[in-house]
């Protein structure tokens, strides 16, 4: 079933480039409070570029090589590093847009960018659902009397501080696209947003290979000895 379950990707690539393009071409004749939102913009998607240059290049081939399977499709593992603070720039971008005609991405084109975040929720969310089927074959005990403790032992693996192990190995969390403010959260607040960040890659996992893809890669989350 997992196989026939796919995305039309929006191709954020070419959209973030158009949108750069338009700011470069207008940015000269506007006012000085627009040109320099305009200028921000350019600064924010350049960092989006920069980021999911890394994330391309580097860190999917190593998450890649760690897990024993290809994850495919280089702009849906991009899409997975987005976080809620990046709907806050294309929605604003969208409202500005609204005003003139300088921009050549429809709001709907908007409005997918804005929602890219949603994606990665959606992936994380999967990957959660299936860790917990997925850990079976790694947390079984055959003895019918120690059946009550399954859930405790799912939860070794799958909580965020465990979870957050593999986010540090793989170096999710300093590539994620976001623009939080550089204020600084609690551990249990990094925690879970590094639990999202992997839980999203094992969504992909699923979403590729299946249950048995995610079953091989859970020895990735056994937890340290106590």
């Amino acid at each position: 079933m997992h196989r026939s379950l796919t995305w039309d990707l929006p191709g954020i690539e070419g959209r973030l480039t158009t949108l750069r393009d338009d700011f470069v071409r207008e940015t000269p004749a506007l006012s000085m409070g627009d040109a320099e939102k305009f200028r921000r913009w350019v600064l924010d998607i350049e960092t989006i570029f920069a980021k999911a240059a890394v994330i391309s290049g580097t860190v999917q081939p190593e998450v890649e090589a760690d897990l024993g399977y290809p994850l495919g499709d280089r702009e849906q593992f991009v899409i997975a590093m987005f976080r809620p603070s990046t709907r806050n720039l294309f929605d604003e971008i969208a409202e500005h847009a609204q005003s003139g005609c300088w921009c050549t991405l429809t709001d709907a084109n908007l409005r997918e960018l804005a929602g890219l975040h949603e994606v990665a929720g959606a992936l994380a969310w999967i990957g959660d659902a299936a860790l917990k089927i997925g850990l079976l074959p790694a947390i079984w005990d055959p003895d019918i009397a120690k059946a009550g403790v399954l859930t405790g032992n799912r939860k070794a693996y799958d909580r965020n501080s465990n979870l957050a192990r593999l986010c540090d190995r793989w170096g999710l969390y300093e590539h994620r696209i976001h623009f939080d403010p550089d204020t600084p959260r609690s551990t249990r607040k990094v925690d879970h947003v590094k639990g999202t960040l992997v839980e999203s890659v094992f969504g992909i996992l699923f979403l590729r290979e299946g249950l048995k893809g995610v079953a091989s890669a859970t020895e990735l989350l056994r937890p340290p000895a106590p």
